[in-house]
């Protein structure tokens, strides 16, 4: 019979613990997230377009082939990008559109999925078009309303901090 070790990765319980102290942040203080993820966005935003800019600077025979995209890329990057780090209530806003478009999109591609699944199993195809298709009912809402897709967005994040800091904890101990 083996003996269990009493040794725990201290590092592993803090990170998880520093992981549920955000996650009480961003539910203490969601309006403060959202701005804090919008800048964070925004910053990402104007790094692609410069990953992009020196791409297609690098590799300017690729570039040419499709110069349309890789110069439309560039440009919706630096537009979000200065949008998001400049203008941050019209960044929250973006930001839950952005959301909720994804919602819709995720949602469409689970309905259009459950065809794959219909020769499997009826019923699990059928709760996958039931389910995909309230999901795209709350897409649509969160689409007309983005202040609160990006609510729901900031309450997903610390739910998920909250879990995963919940779950480095129980994995160290």
């Amino acid at each position: 019979m083996q003996e269990k070790r009493n040794n725990r990765n201290w590092w592993t319980i803090a990170v998880g613990v520093l992981f549920i102290i955000m996650a009480l942040l961003m539910i203490n203080q969601p309006l403060a997230s959202l701005i804090s993820l919008t800048y964070l966005f925004g910053l990402l935003a104007l790094i692609h377009a410069f990953i992009i800019g020196y791409e297609a600077w690098s590799d300017r025979q690729l570039a040419q082939a499709s110069s349309g995209w890789w110069l439309a890329t560039f440009i919706l990057d630096l537009v979000v990008a200065v949008l998001f780090l400049f203008h941050w209530v019209a960044g929250v806003s973006v930001i839950g559109v952005f959301f909720a478009i994804w919602f819709i999109w995720d949602s469409i591609f689970e309905v259009y999925m459950a065809r794959v699944v219909r020769p499997l199993t009826k019923a699990q195809s059928f709760w996958t078009v039931v389910l995909g298709l309230i999901s795209l009912f709350f897409g649509v809402v969160l689409l007309f309303s983005p202040i609160l897709a990006a609510t729901v967005m900031v309450l997903l994040i610390a739910f998920y901090l909250f879990i995963f800091g919940v779950l480095l904890i129980s994995r160290a101990w």
